[in-house]
């Protein structure tokens, strides 16, 4: 199995911070969106704000697969199983996922920006159809790479952000040190089969987890069908992952095949809020594979029920008569599915203070489930509860707050 926790931890102080739970001075909003709201810099809170751990429990046996190497993972990237897990493959195109990954995050301020290819984009193998001399965009190239898997899309954004295939390798391999890919080295972009070149189920699947973080990335990778005009040029795209149609809640991310590596799939798929990432390398029956290992992935995780105490939080009122403050409470109640041990630690985030026509029910703050990386897994706003009189005659603190 190995060891549980593969991705790198935070960093100690933020960890430290997170574990006792913090509470943030707040941007106030009056309504919130789908996505979770903004907050400033942190400050210590009291320490009453309780983690939640799953309870651990013995695992179930893990199908047997055709996969000459295979990984389950969370996509906050906790080890379920590894069957050779850190055995060093050729890995086909599944390599586009770090080539996607480092042309959203490099050509992030300008993936629209138009630019000519020249003749890279003579490659052998399947191709997204760039002639040489075509205007495109690295969006285009991202769409291109991750649905008709086109070495020529890779290849074009290799030249255009590394200068060359060696600058852009480096830029590959620096990433993977980055994200500790420890048994992975890339030498070409499109994955092409190339002496030196490879990686392992487990890298793979904690790249997944990485690639998976960007919203862009996660948004193309998971479309079954593309459709893009740039520099006059109608380009069609059809995604190779076939689990994007026979697997329920699939959302990614990327195929390969050459005869040296076989037949490899890097999948996932979303349930109530949990990600399962499946990796299987040199597997003749990589649809089946996965499919069976995504569904042993689901059949591990618990449904946690998310509570904290929330006692020591309050917000007070500004008025100059009383002393008065309110309690909070989350608006909603929140359920996570989680690894055996896993840990998820409560972060508040309130207002500085209440104006005087506040009532209860009132939005007061958010409450984020983040694991050990930082990651957000879930969020809640907090409400106006109760009103609390202190004995205290003082006037509520001097907070700010950005309005």
């Amino acid at each position: 199995m190995g060891d549980k926790r593969v991705l790198t931890a935070a960093a100690g102080g933020f960890l430290a911070l997170v574990m006792v739970g913090s509470m943030l001075l707040y941007g106030w909003w009056e309504a919130a969106g789908p996505e979770e709201p903004s907050v400033s810099a942190a400050e210590p809170a009291p320490p009453g704000l309780m983690a939640v751990t799953a309870p651990e429990k013995a695992l179930s046996t893990p199908p047997q697969v055709s996969a000459g190497s295979a990984c389950v993972m969370t996509g906050s990237g906790e080890l379920l199983m590894e069957k050779e897990g850190d055995a060093f493959r050729s890995i086909a195109s599944t390599t586009k996922i770090m080539t996607a990954l480092l042309t959203l995050e490099l050509g992030a301020d300008r993936l629209d920006e138009p630019f000519t290819v020249g003749d890279e984009v003579k490659v052998e193998g399947s191709a997204l159809g760039i002639k040489p001399g075509a205007e495109v965009t690295l969006r285009l190239l991202v769409w291109g790479m991750l649905l008709s898997s086109g070495n020529d899309a890779a290849a074009a954004a290799a030249i255009h952000l590394g200068g060359n295939f060696d600058g852009f390798a480096q830029l590959m391999n620096q990433k993977a040190q980055e994200l500790g890919m420890e048994n992975t080295h890339y030498v070409t972009p499109s994955g092409l089969d190339a002496e030196g070149q490879g990686s392992t189920a487990k890298d793979l699947a904690i790249l997944a987890c990485a690639a998976l973080q960007n919203p862009t990335f996660r948004e193309i990778c998971g479309q079954q069908n593309g459709h893009m005009t740039v520099g006059g040029v109608e380009y069609w795209m059809s995604n190779h992952n076939r689990l994007l149609k026979e697997y329920e809640d699939c959302i990614g991310i990327k195929t390969g095949y050459t005869d040296e590596a076989g037949r490899c799939l890097v999948s996932a798929a979303e349930r109530n809020g949990a990600v399962v990432i499946s990796v299987v390398l040199s597997a003749p029956q990589d649809w089946e594979d996965s499919k069976a290992l995504l569904d042993w992935g689901f059949s591990s995780l618990t449904p946690v029920t998310l509570e904290t105490d929330l006692s020591g939080v309050e917000v007070p009122l500004q008025t100059e008569e009383i002393s008065l403050s309110y309690s909070v409470q989350p608006r909603d109640s929140l359920t996570a599915a989680l690894a055996p041990g896993e840990i998820l630690y409560p972060v508040v985030s309130v207002r500085a203070s209440a104006s005087e026509g506040a009532a209860k029910g009132d939005t007061a703050g958010i409450l984020r489930w983040i694991d050990q990386d930082g990651k957000t897994r879930c969020w809640t706003l907090l409400e106006l509860s109760d009103p609390v009189i202190s004995s205290d005659a003082a006037g509520p603190p001097d907070q700010s707050t950005t309005p």
